[in-house]
């Protein structure tokens, strides 16, 4: 692949809007195959560490986009709080995991597990564009059905919801702090929600 090709790649990296698949960038350059294009990002990767940048070509939330190297994760994290970055509380982070774990799963099959009202919150992540309605229930009345979105995998870093941790790892968190109990408290919303 030529030079031009590899800086053309992350060009369309860096210009996307959202992560972009490998198969579209592609099809955008016209002369290369997909395995050209994995191959153009592990060597713009590897020149970014050689020349010792502050970020790289990550795979996340369906495709490609740029990310700052972890060590500098403090300073972004600083810069970015409290600029409108999405936050959750901890009610928030227990609904939409449900959600990503039970999908297609309805409002009363929340609260059943949880215990608690959860309209107000499933509000909060439709209005944020993390869950959308997916269809209706069988059941009496058709009630909603809910599922995560494309914005769901981006915040949270994900190329597809197989990334998602098995249920079984998740057993040894404490029950009695919940899913979510190692959080820091800054990423947790002040708004009173249930």
């Amino acid at each position: 692949m030529n030079k031009i090709d590899i800086q053309l790649i992350e060009a369309l990296i860096f210009a996307a809007p959202e992560p972009v698949d490998g198969n579209r960038i592609a099809e955008i350059i016209g002369n290369v195959t997909s395995e050209e294009v994995l191959t153009s990002i592990e060597e713009l990767n590897r020149f970014y560490e050689e020349s010792e940048r502050s970020f790289s070509i990550i795979k996340g939330g369906g495709g490609f986009r740029f990310a700052t190297r972890s060590e500098f994760s403090r300073w972004v994290k600083r810069m970015i709080l409290g600029s409108g970055r999405l936050r959750l509380s901890l009610a928030a982070l227990e609904t939409v995991s449900m959600v990503a774990y039970r999908q297609p799963i309805s409002k009363a099959e929340i609260e059943s597990i949880r215990g608690v009202d959860v309209g107000g919150v499933l509000k909060l992540l439709l209005e944020r564009k993390l869950v959308k309605v997916a269809g209706y229930g069988k059941g009496p009345g058709r009630p909603l059905l809910y599922a995560t979105t494309s914005d769901f995998l981006r915040h949270f870093g994900l190329d597809s919801l197989d990334d998602l941790p098995e249920p079984d790892d998740l057993s040894e968190v404490d029950q009695a702090g919940g899913l979510f109990s190692s959080l820091d408290e800054e990423d947790q919303l002040s708004e009173s929600e249930n």
